[in-house]
């Protein structure tokens, strides 16, 4: 009889704590699946431009902002439009630089630095999308967001134009 009490008093108190917890164990490795995206957290984690790379978009529009497509043809005509908009009414050279470098006459006054657009792997694991909902809403350490300065097809000739920058590491030679 003793021993039935003590295996149901082990029982009534073990498995409530083994529910805790599991609970518990299970939110904290969700949160870190949520916060940290395998292959892209490693690639970003392992970079020593780790901070220039993390992504500004808020982590719960991240998954439908990489789903944007870019509708915009990233061709001779719309890259020279985009770069007059980037050293124009868009003002990015300010902050980012006349070749996308993050080294505009503005860009020391921030910190985090402006983005610098010629870095590869930041090409790589940035989507257009995300390049997008950026120019359209700016980010909290301190790009302006122009989604009511600029038309959509702008802004996606601005992603097209940046990734360009991306490419030739400064100005675009197929849009001089």
């Amino acid at each position: 009889m003793k021993n039935l009490k003590t295996s149901l008093v082990m029982v009534v108190l073990l498995i409530p704590l083994y529910l805790v917890f599991t609970m518990l164990n299970g939110s904290a490795a969700q949160a870190d699946s949520d916060n940290h995206e395998s292959a892209e957290h490693m690639a970003l984690e392992s970079s020593p431009d780790h901070e220039a790379l993390e992504t500004k978009v808020p982590s719960g529009k991240l998954a439908e902002v990489r789903a944007f497509k870019n509708l915009v043809a990233s061709d001779e005509k719309s890259l020279s439009e985009a770069k007059a908009i980037y050293g124009g009414k868009g003002t990015c050279f300010n902050c980012h630089g006349e070749k996308g470098m993050g080294d505009g006459e503005l860009a020391s006054s921030f910190d985090p630095k402006p983005r610098n657009f010629t870095i590869p792997v930041w090409q790589k694991v940035r989507t257009d999308g995300e390049i997008f909902w950026i120019i359209t809403n700016g980010t909290e350490s301190g790009m302006p967001p122009f989604g009511d300065m600029l038309s959509d097809e702008e802004k996606w000739g601005l992603v097209n134009y940046i990734r360009e920058l991306g490419k030739t590491g400064g100005v675009a030679n197929k849009s001089n």
